[in-house]
């Protein structure tokens, strides 16, 4: 009985190492654009104090993303079966299987072939048609129930490393049904609810059951997919049914009506908008990975400027756990902000469909009453929003337009905290004169003028309190101001020979209105031209009653700091 027990116990260990050879590591290649970015974002994150996003970033640049195993068809066509989370925003991808020994087999350029986004499931092919497998994991036709032994199997992280894990438990619960989201009534599934371990990385892989007659001596019973948070040992597996299910779908020969397909999805599309609440999670879910890729920086860097807080804590919440999808949420919120009214509501219709050259569709919207032009592609044999009106086109050189104009806008000096100018001033009466001015402030101001005729004597010194307000434009800005104040007032006719033997004095104390202008260029940072007129009003005269209401206009030049 004691060998009997060693050789079987023997047989069991070698059946679930013969797992590993059907059982993979899948791996991501992403669309080139988002490798080339998310450096750029780590750092902007960085800057924002995300740390934790940042660190997830340099995670999914290694590119480990979930497990997946070998479905081999009636015709002898490979195939890869996982969640379609796994292989969200990938381009291509990789399956590595590890033996004991530490040696791997990998195959490269693996695409997807059609995912089920509301099922989550991804059907892969191999590239070029390889057939490497003769056969691959047995799907269980036996009854399952509450109490009986699982085993799940696949590749979960550990310090950011894939590593191989084979985990035993028993169904809690056969035909569990879960709420689509923490706000929702509606009940998704039904799943297969187990105890067997699975942690981030298992995604993908299949939860088994022990079978006889077959290779590996275990059948495959459902997907993982998910674990339930805040809950010990709630772990949950799309049951092979709908697996089957999915796949007679995605293999199927019969012929398509690609209008109908794409008339129902851009009608979901419009159905999701209209929610009370926030719709970029929504929106999120229909952009092809090219429009993720291509936009997403441009839609980061505005997210970064306008977002929110609240918007600023989900999307990293998003990128925490995935970065790519985070991507995707950014231009999903910049798309939202487009299409909301000034009240704040999403008034949206379809206004045409029509076929395109490139094998899709162009989709018109009227959005708040403005035709809105998208292009919408099959991807994954599901049609996705591809482009979305001129700022989400994928169009590079908004960024570099972007980027200029804050270089403009940087060099383009507005907001002095002090101006100085000098220049001409003509007063009416008293002739040319010397005019300087001192300013502090960039749209409340004060401080002094100076102005000094030197035919007449005439000497005006003033304080003053205004407001400024400027214009720019692409290069240039003008500046409109206008101040009121006090000023000493003097000139020769108001002297006096004797004057403290004489009664009254020999200055005059005045009310100044000045309005004017200034102009400046991003050529020379800070360098403004100035032009005002100013009008003089005498309330406290001198002895003679020398001064009247009297303007002057002037022009300068100055440098603001």
């Amino acid at each position: 009985m004691f060998i009997l027990f060693f050789l079987a116990g023997t047989l069991c260990f070698g059946q679930a190492g013969a797992l590993r050879e059907y059982v993979g590591l899948l791996s991501i290649k992403y669309h080139p654009d988002v490798v080339s970015y998310m450096g750029k974002f780590k750092e902007a994150f960085e800057k924002k104090g995300y740390s934790d996003t940042s660190k997830a970033i340099d995670n999914y640049l290694k590119g480990l993303s979930g497990s997946g195993f070998i479905y081999v068809a009636g015709d002898g066509t490979n195939y890869v079966l996982t969640n379609a989370h796994v292989v969200s925003q990938s381009e291509s991808l990789s399956i590595s299987f590890e033996k004991q020994d530490g040696s791997k087999t990998i195959y490269e350029n693996l695409k997807v072939l059609y995912v089920d986004e509301d099922k989550d499931l991804a059907i892969l092919v191999f590239d070029n048609g390889i057939k490497p497998f003769t056969q691959g994991l047995s799907f269980s036709t036996a009854m399952i129930d509450e109490g009986i032994d699982v085993f799940a199997a696949g590749f979960p992280g550990l310090a950011n490393t894939a590593i191989w894990q084979f985990s035993r438990g028993t169904i809690s619960n056969a035909t569990v049904r879960l709420p689509k989201s923490s706000d929702s009534d509606e009940l998704i599934g039904p799943y297969i609810q187990h105890t067997a371990q699975v942690d981030p990385g298992n995604s993908g892989g299949p939860l088994l059951i022990t079978a006889q007659n077959v290779p590996t001596g275990y059948s495959v019973i459902g997907i993982n997919t998910l674990s339930a948070r805040r809950r010990q040992a709630a772990n949950y597996a799309i049951p092979i049914n709908q697996v089957e299910a999915f796949i007679n779908t995605a293999l199927s020969n019969e012929p398509v009506n690609e209008k109908e397909l794409i008339a129902r999805r851009v009608d979901e599309f419009i159905k999701g908008l209209k929610a009370n609440k926030a719709v970029y999670g929504h929106i999120s879910g229909f952009l092809s990975n090219n429009c993720t890729a291509s936009n997403a920086e441009y839609a980061i860097s505005e997210l970064l400027e306008k977002g929110t807080r609240k918007v600023m804590d989900d999307i990293d919440d998003i990128f925490g756990d995935d970065p790519v999808n985070g991507m995707s949420a950014a231009v999903a919120w910049y798309i939202e902000s487009s299409m909301r009214s000034k009240s704040g509501s999403i008034n949206i219709s379809l206004e045409s469909i029509t076929a395109n050259d490139k094998g899709g569709f162009n989709v018109d919207f009227n959005v708040n009453d403005t035709i809105v032009h998208s292009e919408w592609i099959k991807e994954y044999g599901v049609f996705r929003m591809d482009t979305y009106g001129e700022k989400v086109s994928g169009n590079k050189t908004l960024l570099a337009e972007k980027q200029k104009k804050k270089e403009q806008d940087k060099s383009l000096r507005t907001d002095y905290s002090v101006a100085i100018s000098a220049g001409y001033a003509y007063v009416f009466d008293y002739g040319s004169a010397v005019n300087v001015s001192l300013k502090f402030g960039s749209t409340f101001i004060w401080g002094f003028d100076l102005a000094y005729a030197f035919e007449t004597e005439y000497l005006q010194i003033g304080l003053t309190i205004g407001y400024a307000h400027p214009i720019r434009f692409n290069t240039s800005a003008l500046i409109l101001f206008g101040e009121v104040g006090w000023s000493y007032l003097s000139s020769e006719a108001s002297r006096i020979e004797n004057f403290y033997s004489s009664i009254g004095f020999g200055f005059a104390m005045g009310f100044t209105v000045r309005g004017g202008v200034m102009f400046t260029s991003a050529k020379v940072p800070g360098l403004f031209g100035r032009a005002f007129y100013q009008h003089n009003i005498p309330i406290v005269n001198d002895q003679n009653d020398s001064f009247k209401h009297h303007g002057a206009i002037g022009v300068g030049i100055g440098y603001g700091f």
